[in-house]
């Protein structure tokens, strides 16, 4: 497998993506939806010469300053990207708390996260290319 790091740079801004958005074969049910609003955060990240890779998280209202997952979706190029990725430590214990456990997160903690990969941009490395990502 390769390798995965992800990290956000000053200055490289948020990156369109053309077309639709890539179907999302690969879903992770975390939760039943209790029918409250729901948010849904979609990522689609390009590289030179590779396949697109797409993921998309429903989230639920879990009280005023929270969300849940509820579920987790990717396109076949992202399903395998998230397979070694979630095992790494930077990422593991969040993908064990709030998408394997289920647990809330913060809107605010979630806000902030969100903001930052729009405003420094979002970037990571998988088998010696980089991908660069956009969210929406």
């Amino acid at each position: 497998m390769g390798h995965l790091r992800v990290w956000a740079l000053v200055g490289l801004g948020s990156l369109a993506v053309a077309g639709d958005f890539p179907a999302l074969t690969h879903v992770q049910q975390v939760r039943a939806p209790d029918g409250r609003p729901a948010v849904v955060q979609r990522v689609a990240c390009l590289a030179p010469d590779r396949p697109e890779l797409a993921a998309a998280l429903t989230l639920e209202e879990a009280g005023p300053l929270r969300w849940q997952v509820t579920q987790l979706a990717t396109n076949e190029a992202g399903a395998a990207v998230l397979e070694t990725g979630r095992t790494l430590p930077q990422i593991a214990p969040h993908y064990q708390r709030y998408v394997t456990q289920g647990q809330p997160v913060g809107r605010v903690t979630f806000a902030a996260l969100l903001g930052t990969w729009k405003l420094f941009g979002l970037k990571f490395s998988w088998e010696n290319v980089t991908y660069r990502c956009a969210l929406s």
